[in-house]
């Protein structure tokens, strides 16, 4: 079943399960066999079925239920983007429930900031919304966003309740093409700190995000308010050696 070419016994199970998820024997949003089952059934240890698991949830193949188990994610593109960019994969694959609560939403022309980083007039509409990001209902970020009419097209303002990644890529068909983002600190004015039942003054770590299509034009600027006592932001890569 294994084979002895070098290749660490976690990372031979990992591609072993991941064949599981995308040939569909594992299917989407069931649970996969507990740690004990696949222990026995690939006669390794279960820090090797640990290590294998975590690596797909981190990946997206798999997301976890606190008090429930490891589940198979949906299918989706192999992009290696969602895993980073989405709210509410990421929350899943911590073992959350994602939510998100529309709190404005219209055609507006942008800030001078916005308009500068889109590369557009004053006089050019968006289409801005607000919303507050949950995780198993706590709130823990404030969302803006700012996107270009002419791009992404008529919006369905009920699916804003959800992700807006999936909505997109999965709905819609706009894959993006580039995303610059930067993390930085900041406090909580009035609002924010209203939103997410903190003090005012409070420390909030903030992402501003722009996103690109793939012939290299801005689309999408949005910033998060995450909370930071509850927050924090996780990267995962592999390296070639």
């Amino acid at each position: 079943m294994f084979e002895n070419n070098g290749v660490p016994l976690y990372l031979q199970l990992y591609k072993m399960l991941k064949e599981k998820v995308k040939s569909g024997e594992w299917p989407e949003n069931e649970a996969i066999p507990p740690e004990k089952i696949l222990m026995e059934q690939y006669d390794v240890g279960r820090e090797t079925v640990r290590r294998s698991v975590l690596r797909l949830v981190n990946e997206g193949y798999l997301y976890r239920r606190r008090g429930k188990g490891t589940f198979v994610c949906r299918q989706r593109p192999e992009d290696g983007m969602e895993q980073l960019v989405s709210f509410s994969s990421e929350m899943v694959a911590r073992g959350y429930k994602p939510g998100a609560i529309v709190l404005e939403h219209d055609t507006r022309c942008a800030p001078e900031k916005v308009r500068a980083e889109l590369c557009i007039s004053k006089d050019t509409p968006l289409l801005y919304f607000k919303r507050l990001r949950t995780a198993d209902e706590l709130p823990v970020a404030v969302e803006t966003s700012y996107l270009l009419l002419d791009v992404v097209g008529p919006i369905d303002r009920d699916r804003l309740s959800g992700s807006i990644y999936q909505y997109f890529v999965y709905d819609k068909g706009l894959k993006p093409g580039r995303i610059v983002q930067e993390i930085s600190s900041t406090i909580a004015d009035d609002e924010t700190a209203d939103l997410l039942g903190i003090k005012k003054g409070h420390p909030v770590l903030q992402l501003y995000r722009l996103m690109y299509t793939v012939d290299g034009r801005p689309f999408f600027y949005m910033v998060f308010r995450y909370r930071g006592d509850v927050y924090s932001i996780k990267t995962n890569m592999d390296l070639p050696l």
